[in-house]
């Protein structure tokens, strides 16, 4: 995959079950579709204490859970969200960090791993959080509650979606 930034090759056919994956410094966010590949929900989140400064490593805390998950769920391929471009439209420096991760995630686990852009889903998803407790609520504090799983919901629908439920030659 060096020097590319598409990932694994797209699939004609995709099987289920798929794993959406959004990747962070602090947690990864899990989702996983439904076996008609039409509907992703939450899964979970994993603690990763990674960084994102080189040499880049998987700790083995998370990798083992990602393992076991990809293995328990019997995963025929994961969604990984990349941060291509920042909000202005700029290409993201990041975003190699992120294609690298992903690399080392299809190397743990044995899956073919696509890379979608995850289109800022946390940041909406904080800002939907946000401007829900301010209506709600007197104080305006921000809950702790992680929501990754979310934005892995996010990443993976927006590819089911386009990829798979779009397709005119879908039966």
């Amino acid at each position: 995959m060096k020097g590319d930034t598409g990932g694994d090759s797209y699939p004609l056919v995709w099987k289920a079950p798929l794993l959406g994956i959004d990747w962070g410094e602090a947690r990864i966010g899990l989702a996983i579709s439904d076996n008609s590949l039409r509907f992703s929900e939450p899964l979970g989140v994993i603690e990763n204490r990674c960084s994102f400064v080189p040499p880049l490593r998987i700790p083995s805390k998370s990798g083992d859970a990602l393992k076991r998950i990809c293995t328990e769920k019997k995963i025929r391929g994961i969604i990984f969200g990349v941060p291509w471009y920042h909000l202005s439209g700029d290409p993201n420096p990041k975003s190699e960090i992120f294609v690298e991760y992903a690399r080392l995630i299809r190397s743990l686990t044995g899956c073919p791993v696509f890379l979608w852009d995850e289109g800022l889903t946390s940041d909406v998803l904080k800002s939907e959080r946000i401007s829900g407790k301010r209506k709600y609520s007197r104080s305006p504090k921000r809950s702790r509650d992680p929501i990754d799983h979310y934005s892995a919901t996010l990443i993976l629908q927006s590819f089911l979606d386009e990829c798979i439920n779009g397709r005119e030659d879908r039966i």
